[in-house]
């Protein structure tokens, strides 16, 4: 939740969020350096590593976006709408949730046919931006940020923004 006075926010949990991210992609800069000098850098676990760090660090911002919406009116659908654009079809914030929810829930998908609307939705999200199942959430945070960039701190600015337009969103149904 944040407060807002004038154009001024105070929002702790953006604080909060920004220093988890920083401390993941420290690490997620070790790992890159360890992938530079590794001979095989899958074998040696870096890439699932990487992976790792990644998809806590999407659900970090989930949990951002999540508690952002409280006491907004705003629903979680149209939030997910608003804001800047991935591409046409999906917001910054849907490709970030949905690559939460990939990393939170893709393990119970292994091997089912899934019916579930939400995660249909987070399939065919992750799949269009990644548009490989190898290391889906290394390539979903490249494409949502300068190609071969890889920090999560990086999608902060989108988050500000996405911040702001539910604000307005809010003052609009107020």
């Amino acid at each position: 939740m944040y407060l807002r006075a004038d154009d001024e926010y105070a929002d702790r949990e953006m604080q909060l969020m920004s220093e988890v991210l920083a401390t993941i992609d420290s690490k997620l800069a070790e790992v890159l350096s360890l992938i530079a000098v590794s001979a095989d850098p899958e074998s040696d676990g870096l890439t699932d590593r990487g992976e790792y760090f990644i998809g806590v660090g999407f659900s970090v911002i989930q949990q951002y976006l999540t508690d952002t919406l409280t006491f907004t009116g705003v629903s979680k659908k149209r939030a997910l709408d608003i804001g800047p654009r991935y591409s046409e079809k999906f917001t910054v914030v849907a490709v970030v949730n949905a690559a939460a929810n990939w990393w939170k829930h893709s393990a119970e998908w292994v091997g089912r046919s899934v019916k579930d609307r939400v995660a249909l939705k987070t399939q065919e999200i992750v799949s269009e931006v990644a548009n490989t199942e190898d290391y889906p959430m290394s390539v979903v945070l490249s494409e949502l940020q300068n190609k071969g960039q890889i920090s999560l701190g990086a999608l902060l600015p989108n988050l500000v923004l996405w911040r702001s337009a539910v604000d307005r969103e809010r003052q609009q149904n107020a």
